[in-house]
């Protein structure tokens, strides 16, 4: 197996980079401040995180978000600019495997453009945004624009015993003060505001596409509720729930086994 990398650019801007061979399989990561490709360092993780899919003989593809996008973007938006330029490079239904806000996007483009989806995988996302991860994510979104810290507000979704959560918070607020912020945060407020708009619980019943909802009980930005309705109203839908697991599932030795299952 190889970690070499490619890099290029989908139609409509879509930066990405693939590594592996055989078998396509579209990965959009989770909430990124930034719509290019990851510095060598952030990539290499990422590699590393799918290993066992190019193993099994796939060619992965990370698809990143369109740079300058138009803030009042919504969803659909973000699913038409997928869907061309899935259409364009692929010419045919691919696999798509959406983790986080990138399941949010791989929930849209299945309800929206089903024609260019084999099979979908959504991982540790719901029809809309949870309880929780709605004002987190926005106002995280808010104080990184404005160059604070801002990722210990997603702790209340790791983690709910008062001891760890108050531990992880200033651990995650002093990552925070030293981490870069975003030198444009355009993107990021745009698709931040385009999630929070979210909401494809009444077409849920219209999906055919063969469609896995993985996920982790303990992954307090949703409800487990929330996780089992939106695979239950897809006609196509399969719910998998892990009960140990929290929001970061797509490290899991069985994310990984149970995805391949339901990919072949």
């Amino acid at each position: 197996m190889s970690d070499q990398v490619s890099e290029g650019v989908l139609r409509g801007g879509l930066p990405y980079f693939a590594v592996g061979d055989g078998t396509p399989l579209v990965y959009l990561p989770g909430f990124n401040p930034s719509h290019a490709n990851p510095p060598a360092f952030g990539r290499k993780m990422l590699v590393r995180t799918v290993r066992p899919f190019v193993r099994a003989g796939y060619r992965v593809y990370f698809v990143n978000r369109k740079p300058g996008m138009p803030m009042g973007s919504t969803m659909s938006d973000v699913a038409a600019d997928h869907a061309r330029a899935l259409h364009e490079h692929f010419r045919e239904p691919v696999d798509v495997l959406g983790h986080s806000t990138g399941g949010s996007i791989a929930l849209q483009l299945i309800v929206d453009h089903p024609e260019v989806v084999r099979r979908g995988v959504v991982a540790s996302t719901a029809y809309a945004l949870g309880p929780v991860g709605r004002p987190a994510q926005m106002e995280m979104a808010r104080r990184l624009a404005n160059g604070r810290p801002g990722y210990h507000l997603l702790v209340p979704g790791m983690v709910r015993h008062p001891v760890p959560r108050a531990l992880l918070t200033g651990l995650a607020w002093a990552v925070g003060v030293v981490t870069p912020k975003p030198k444009d945060p355009s993107d990021m407020l745009a698709m931040v505001t385009a999630e929070d708009g979210l909401d494809v619980y009444d077409r849920l019943p219209e999906v055919t596409t063969p469609t896995l909802v993985i996920c982790g009980a303990r992954d307090y930005f949703w409800t487990p509720e929330m996780f089992a309705e939106t695979a239950a109203r897809m006609p196509g839908g399969t719910l998998v729930m892990y009960p140990e697991a929290g929001h970061a599932v797509n490290v899991r030795a069985e994310f990984y086994r149970d995805v391949l299952a339901f990919l072949r």
